[in-house]
């Protein structure tokens, strides 16, 4: 049985300048290596998310620019999804099936991932690929995943007092649209 799934009003982060690019010519996917989720267009369900990834990104354009942009949100619904399409590392099926394939290559190409343990950018870089490699091979137009933010100095207490009380803290769900028409309404 097949299922669809809908997800509205999804936020994407990003500077006044390529917004209105966005609202008039649409999405491109980013070919950025080292991505969460690979290749894509990168949606947050809270704005909050949306609204500090549109800052880190008019922070870097000034950083590399020295030009000042404002940030700006963008939001978009994904419709009627056939589940097929989906790959949801929240759900245990999915994530099973990922987890044979990458056992399955790194068997083929004798590689051990517990080498990189502690090498966080190594490690997202990896799945990132890994990610790619899955959704090219299983024609998946949306990864959503549940991942921890990057350790911040300023969020150390916050963290401590989490792990304290056994709560999950820093915890953010991702929406990486691998698939652009599947994106509608938005505004």
């Amino acid at each position: 049985m097949m299922y669809k799934e809908t997800y509205r009003d999804l936020c994407h982060g990003t500077d006044e300048k390529s917004a209105e690019v966005i609202k008039i010519h649409g999405f491109k996917v980013t070919q950025n290596k080292g991505n969460w989720c690979g290749k894509g267009v990168y949606f947050y369900d809270i704005k909050k998310k949306a609204w500090w990834a549109a800052d880190r990104k008019c922070r870097e354009i000034k950083k590399n620019t020295g030009e000042k942009r404002k940030s700006k949100v963008v939001f978009a619904d994904l419709v009627d999804i056939e589940d097929i399409f989906i790959f949801d590392l929240r759900v245990h099926a999915n994530l099973c099936e990922f987890e044979r394939m990458v056992n399955e290559i790194c068997e083929n190409h004798k590689l051990n991932i517990s080498e990189l343990r502690n090498k966080t950018e190594e490690i997202i870089e990896l799945r990132s690929l890994l990610i790619d490699f899955y959704s090219d091979k299983y024609n998946k137009k949306i990864v959503i995943g549940n991942f921890r933010q990057r350790p911040q100095e300023k969020f150390e207490h916050a963290i401590e007092f989490a792990n304290s009380l056994d709560m999950i803290f820093g915890i953010e769900t991702i929406y990486c649209v691998k698939d652009i028409s599947i994106i509608s309404n938005i505004h």
